[in-house]
Parts: structure tokens; C-alpha cells; sequence
């Protein structure tokens, strides 16, 4: 005599589907390294050298400490800030190395654009030393699944920055070290 069960009577669960889909979709912290020496391009021409020290989202403002001063320049009149080669890089693990002296571990670029402002945090001044937040709809799932794929073994070094005060957002182009 066959068997008969009941499928009723078993415990089956089913996933969570929203929370499941919450983490998919949230944001992930992904360490990034300011070189400590930046160059600000202004709208409408001018320099201005320094190191990132801060950037304030409430006050519209990037703080820069060149050799003697530490000083802040309006978000809206910053064309973008251009780290250059051959600049102090720190790692997450406080190793230090001179940004041109070894080759990126890819040639390829990363560019992520309409980031909010509030997605980036400065953790580390002096060793320029920062996280970002990534996720949709800035980068896709894979994409970021990818990201954080290379920021396990790699750091990924800013190269440009750029802000959209209106949108409050920015652009961080960004090469895996």
C-alpha cells in the first residue's frame, strides 16, 4: 500500500521577500583613498592646491588645508578636483605608496555619477582615508556585486570629483590599486 503525505501538514517556509529585497537593494560602504595632494579646478578659471579635508553637504562647502591654511570654497563654484599623479596614497591598511610609482591593478576606470553627497564620508583626513556608499540607483546589483568584488583585494583610488549642488549629488572617477 503506497504511502500517503500530506503536504499541508509540513512546515514550509517561505523567504522574507521584501527583506531579501531590501538587502539587495541597499547601499554598501566601498573604501576609497583620497591622494593627499588634489587640485581644484574653479568655474570661471583659478587653482586652488591642497588636501581634502573635508566636505560639508549642510554648508555647501569643501575644506581644503593647503601648506599654511586650512580653507573652505563653495561647492557650487568647484569645476572639479583632480587628484594628481605622483601624490601620497594611503591604503585602508595605513600602507602608504606614491600614486604613478606602481601601476594600477586595471587600466580601467571607475566612474559612478549621482552619488548623493550624504553617501560620502571622509573617515580619515590626514591619510585621506574615506567610504562611499554605493547601490541602486547609482550602480546595479551586478555592478556592485563587482565593486565590492575588486574593493576586497584593491583600492580604489580617486581620480576626479565632481558635485551637482542643485541635485545634491556627485561623480567620483575612481582606478582599483
Amino acid at each position: 500500500m503506497a504511502a500517503r503525505v500530506n503536504a499541508t501538514s509540513q512546515d514550509v517556509q517561505k523567504p522574507n521577500l521584501p527583506s531579501v529585497q531590501a538587502q539587495a537593494n541597499a547601499s554598501q560602504p566601498i573604501p576609497v583613498a583620497l591622494p593627499i595632494k588634489a587640485k581644484i579646478e574653479m568655474k570661471g578659471g583659478g587653482i586652488r592646491d591642497g588636501r581634502v579635508v573635508q566636505i560639508d553637504e549642510k554648508g555647501q562647502k569643501l575644506w581644503i588645508q593647503g601648506e599654511t591654511e586650512k580653507r573652505s570654497l563653495p561647492l557650487s563654484q568647484i569645476e572639479k578636483i583632480v587628484f594628481t599623479k605622483g601624490a601620497v596614497v594611503y591604503r585602508t591598511n595605513g600602507v602608504q605608496f606614491i600614486r604613478g610609482e606602481i601601476p594600477p591593478a586595471t587600466s580601467t576606470q571607475a566612474k559612478w555619477n549621482g552619488i548623493p553627497i550624504s553617501a560620502f564620508e571622509l573617515k580619515d583626513a590626514a591619510q585621506g582615508q574615506a567610504v562611499v556608499k554605493l547601490g541602486p540607483p547609482v550602480v546595479s546589483r551586478g555592478q556592485l556585486r563587482g565593486i565590492l568584488g575588486v574593493a576586497k583585494d584593491r583600492q580604489f583610488v580617486v581620480d576626479e570629483m565632481q558635485f551637482d549642488v542643485q541635485k545634491k549629488t556627485m561623480t567620483i572617477a575612481a582606478t582599483p590599486y
